[in-house]
């Protein structure tokens, strides 16, 4: 086997992924060994689109109409991309906060990349990860990435959209084969309490975070159609998630480590990722 040029590390909300990414960095970096960690969020993010918006040309013309001077301002960070036109609002307003018209930011929010139809960020995503693998190819780094593989497909599609467990399954399986080249290793924790897990996350971010969560999850998609309210419907939605993604890496053809994290023993787990990267 080749040596590995990607390290993904995905699973449930408080399951611990960015702290084992970080370890593992961490442990790459004691080694001396050349690498690079994206979480979740990150606005450089190589194999992911965060705070992008994907407009058409007509949108765009829109756009540009309504508000000339802030588009004019954001218009180095646009990319074209086939037909579309990606803008990445999110890194304009973090270098350019001043600058800011928060009517047309609000516009552009709506055409955010994870607000598409299924089959357009299908296909961003899979040139995204394709650009990434061109790009990793020739770096000497080790890439870990944190929950853009599963978690966010996952999000979009089963999520928002309740997409059949065959349709998100062909689609992983698209990225499996794109990445093939890196030789990646894949890093899944699960746990059996999902209200547990979601405590967890529940004690570091905010209220506002929390409403958001479950809205997202109970009020479209597979939650929405099942009739699922609140924050126990959440963790029906995430449980139901689970067994999907179990599922999927299970089917997937790529070396991989599976964690029931549910005791968290975090000395036997990292000793585990220790012998497995």
């Amino acid at each position: 086997m080749n040596p590995t040029k990607l390290i993904i590390v995905e699973g449930i909300p408080g399951s611990g992924k960015t702290s084992t990414a970080q370890y593992i960095k961490d442990k790459l970096d004691m080694d001396q060994i050349s690498n690079r960690l994206y979480l979740e969020g990150d606005l450089n993010h190589p194999a992911d689109y965060e705070s992008v918006a994907c407009l058409d040309a007509s949108e765009l013309g829109n756009l540009q109409r309504k508000h000339p001077l802030f588009m004019e301002a954001i218009a180095p960070f646009m990319q074209v991309v086939d037909a579309y036109h990606l803008i990445y609002y999110g890194k304009f307003q973090e270098q350019h906060p001043l600058d800011v018209d928060q009517d047309a930011m609000d516009e552009l929010r709506r055409f955010d990349v994870y607000e598409l139809s299924v089959d357009t960020y299908q296909e961003l995503i899979a040139r995204r990860w394709q650009e990434f693998v061109s790009y990793a190819e020739q770096s000497k780094e080790i890439v870990i990435l944190e929950c853009c593989f599963l978690q966010n497909p996952m999000t979009m599609m089963f999520g928002r959209h309740n997409c059949s467990i065959s349709v998100i399954s062909e689609f992983i399986k698209r990225l499996v084969a794109i990445i093939q080249p890196l030789s990646p290793k894949l890093i899944y924790f699960y746990q059996d309490d999902i209200r547990a897990s979601l405590d967890q996350v529940i004690q570091e971010r905010s209220k506002e975070w929390l409403e958001y969560f479950i809205w997202y999850f109970t009020e479209q998609g597979y939650g929405k159609s099942n009739g699922y309210q609140g924050l126990t419907g959440l963790c029906e939605v995430l449980q139901k998630r689970k067994r999907y993604e179990l599922d999927i890496i299970d089917q997937l053809d790529l070396y991989k480590l599976v964690i029931n994290n549910s005791a968290r023993n975090w000395d036997d787990v990292l000793q585990k990722i220790s012998k497995f990267i």
